[in-house]
């Protein structure tokens, strides 16, 4: 395997070469990423795991039961972005991070059985908006945290509540806070800065 083989070339070769073999084992990061969900797994062994999700690439799925409002789990901020971007997660009015595995594999639904409140990580907690099923992926309502999203394709999380376009806070606010209650980020609780 890849961990045996990079320790065998590091008792034989200098460390240039051991970073020529790891590139040449995989491609565009996919070994880390492999490594990042294997240990993540690890982290959250019990609680959740990550894994294919059909269609929609990778998502969460519960390893175990959880009632409504329980703690699933709590993401954390990796690195704070001057500018938004497909995979960024606005924290507030004039901030978007990057947040670590297993909050950036958890998948949209229009009727998420996750919510999120802000921690002291620089992310979210997520929270049971209802009872979760051994087995049943766990799914966040994106417009629970953006204000106005970008770049989103249509929607396609199956729901019958399905809102068909994921706009964001900003056009579909009085639905967030209907459906998920107290569940949805802090900033979006004030009114935008002028």
């Amino acid at each position: 395997d890849y961990v045996a083989m990079v320790s065998i070339a590091r008792m034989a070769l200098p460390f240039r070469h051991v970073h020529l073999i790891r590139r040449s084992l995989a491609s565009a990061g996919d070994l880390d990423l492999s490594l990042e969900i294997e240990n993540a797994n690890r982290r959250w062994a019990g609680v959740l795991c990550i894994r294919r999700a059909g269609d929609r690439d990778w998502g969460l799925f519960a390893e175990r039961p959880f009632e409504k409002t329980t703690k699933v789990f709590w993401g954390r901020s990796l690195q704070n972005l001057k500018e938004r971007n497909s995979h960024s997660v606005q924290i507030n009015w004039d901030c978007h991070v990057h947040m670590d595995l297993p909050a950036r594999f958890v998948n949209h639904s229009c009727n998420a059985n996750l919510g999120v409140r802000d921690n002291e990580l620089g992310a979210f907690d997520f929270f049971a908006m209802r009872p979760i099923s051994l087995g049943e992926e766990l799914t966040w309502d994106y417009e629970a945290s953006e204000y106005q999203t970008i770049a989103m394709p249509p929607c396609l999380c199956g729901s019958p509540q399905c809102r068909k376009e994921i706009k964001g806070f900003k056009h579909n606010g009085n639905i967030i806070k209907k459906q998920y209650g107290e569940y949805f980020a802090n900033y979006l609780r004030s009114p935008p800065p002028a």
